[in-house]
């Protein structure tokens, strides 16, 4: 497993395989870009040739210069200011000006460069890219749409082959999924804030953390999906379950240019969630317009860039992922590089494990989905929140939807090393996320009951906003890698340790387990405990 990682997750901007060109048919002065593209599915339908003029939108990726050693880094709760991770680990701007230099001279547009020099956004006519990739387009359907794809690997000349990482966004196909989970509610309004569905305040009594971190002041969340939440929707929904929040502290980030969908729920309970639990907090959205792979990356990107630029963000919640042995090489070692640099200027990142239990794939085998497995990242697995009638914990057992699962890609992190596995296993903590015990979301001018590890992601963020802003009152950095902090906690009262319940292949035991993780955070003890920590 940790060979295989090593082919995996090195094989950046220094190690890029060298193939042959003569076996893709490029010019001699060309190398492919294997890792940029998988083939084809069989829910795939080749509809023909691509239409010559039809505009292709791609990024191409440069690799964090030693992404284990920027990973340890993490592992080791060092948080760098935005010039020591440039100096030492971002790509330099030399071969930064060398990429765009040849992009533009290869007759692309370059729509976008970033500060961090982790990605450049390009666009430019099928005959176009068809000519600089020396890449083959095909016009097929997926889900119903109709999308140009690459079908065979780019290449790009042999004197960038040390500095390109990925080509992403050629298979538009390539996509995330949310991790929400709606239960109707036939209630017109809302009924009790300590019975599902849950007001925000129910999961500040539940996990004991009511009246702590001065409710989140100073401390900003970044939140990545694909839409805008109605803001009628967010200050309606704090009206109506008493939240003190402020619409001023929300802020929209629109990171790329095309049409918003309408909300869906999973953008409306991220906001509405993360931001009651801190309701000094603010919140940051930034909308990508669609979960295909590349465009969810020009989101981390700006989150990325923003950090660099001396933007609070303390935390990032994210809902969304896929199945994790389908995400193509190139894209994993994009967004790795992306989250080890996020992670490294001081942001801890959540996110959710999945809502399809061991069964990401949904094919009968036990994968587990990305990003949750990401070694840079807090996976957050899910529960049925039970409370008493005054709102404090009262029970808690392993949600049957809660991904979870041993990685097929990285290796066991430093943080897991009393784990009995080769691998990195998910979840690292878990909250409440069955449907059933779900979570008051206001939508499109409605009141759902929305669940799903989307839910207990958006949790750990609000309550991380609360940890942060104390851990600034006290003059200390942000918590960056949670993970670190809370594996030696593990069956401790820090955490309610689940004990019942299951996702599948994997049950809740005492101790660790792959479906609630080290368990659900008890605040009245955690808050304190990463508080006094360096």
């Amino acid at each position: 497993m940790a060979k295989f990682r090593k082919m995996l997750l090195l094989a950046g901007a220094a190690t890029v395989a060298i193939v042959s060109s003569a076996a893709i048919g490029a010019a001699p002065s060309y190398v492919p870009l294997e890792r940029s593209v998988i083939p084809l599915t069989k829910d795939v339908k080749v509809l023909g040739a691509a239409d010559s003029l039809a505009v292709v939108h791609f990024q191409v990726a440069l690799a964090i210069r030693d992404l284990d050693g920027l990973t340890a880094s993490n592992q080791r709760n060092i948080v760098l200011t935005p010039a020591e991770l440039s100096a030492k680990y971002l790509p330099t701007q030399e071969n930064y000006n060398a990429l765009l230099q040849w992009l533009r001279e290869a007759g692309l547009s370059v729509d976008k460069t970033t500060k961090s020099r982790l990605a450049v956004q390009v666009s430019g006519h099928v005959a176009e890219v068809t000519r600089a990739l020396k890449v083959h387009f095909s016009h097929i359907q997926a889900e119903g749409v109709d999308m140009v794809s690459a079908d065979t690997a780019p290449a790009i000349p042999a004197k960038l082959a040390n500095i390109v990482l990925s080509i992403n966004g050629l298979q538009p196909q390539q996509k995330a999924h949310t991790m929400h989970v709606i239960k109707p509610l036939l209630a017109k309004e809302p009924l009790s804030s300590n019975a599902p569905p849950y007001f925000p305040k129910a999961f500040l009594t539940g996990y004991a953390a009511a009246g702590e971190g001065k409710a989140g002041v100073t401390s900003t969340t970044a939140i990545v999906i694909d839409t805008f939440p109605n803001p009628l929707d967010v200050n309606q929904f704090w009206i109506a379950t008493g939240t003190p929040q402020s619409i001023g502290n929300i802020s929209l980030i629109l990171t790329f240019p095309d049409l918003l969908p309408l909300p869906s729920g999973e953008e409306s309970m991220d906001v509405e969630t993360s931001s009651s639990i801190a309701p000094k907090s603010k919140v940051r959205v930034y909308a990508s317009t669609s979960l295909a792979f590349a465009k969810l990356d020009t989101a981390f990107e700006a989150v990325a860039d923003d950090l660099i630029d001396g933007v609070r963000i303390d935390q990032m919640s994210v809902s969304i992922g896929g199945c994790e042995s389908t995400v193509g090489v190139g894209q994993l070692n994009t967004d790795e590089s992306l989250f080890a640099a996020i992670t490294a200027l001081g942001a801890s990142i959540f996110i959710s494990s999945g809502d399809s239990g061991s069964d990401e794939c949904k094919n009968n085998t036990a994968v587990p989905s990305y990003y949750s497995t990401s070694p840079n990242v807090t996976a957050v697995g899910g529960t049925s929140l039970l409370l008493n009638s005054n709102g404090t914990w009262k029970k808690e057992i392993a949600w049957s939807g809660s991904g979870g699962g041993v990685s097929t890609v990285f290796a066991r992190p430093s943080y897991q090393s009393a784990i009995n596995s080769n691998a990195r296993v998910v979840p690292d903590v878990a909250a409440d996320a069955d449907p059933n015990t779900g979570a008051l979301v206001r939508v499109n001018g409605a009141y759902q009951q929305i669940g799903g590890t989307s839910l207990s992601a958006p949790i750990w963020a609000g309550l991380s906003a609360l940890i942060n802003a104390k851990r600034r009152e006290e003059k200390k950095h942000t918590m960056g890698l949670v993970n670190s902090r809370v594996y030696p906690l593990l069956r401790t009262t820090n955490f309610h340790d689940i004990t019942a319940g299951n996702n599948g292949a994997f049950k809740a035991t005492v101790g660790y387990d792959a479906v609630t993780g080290i368990g659900s955070p008890s605040m009245a003890v955690l808050f304190n405990t990463l508080i006094n920590q360096n």
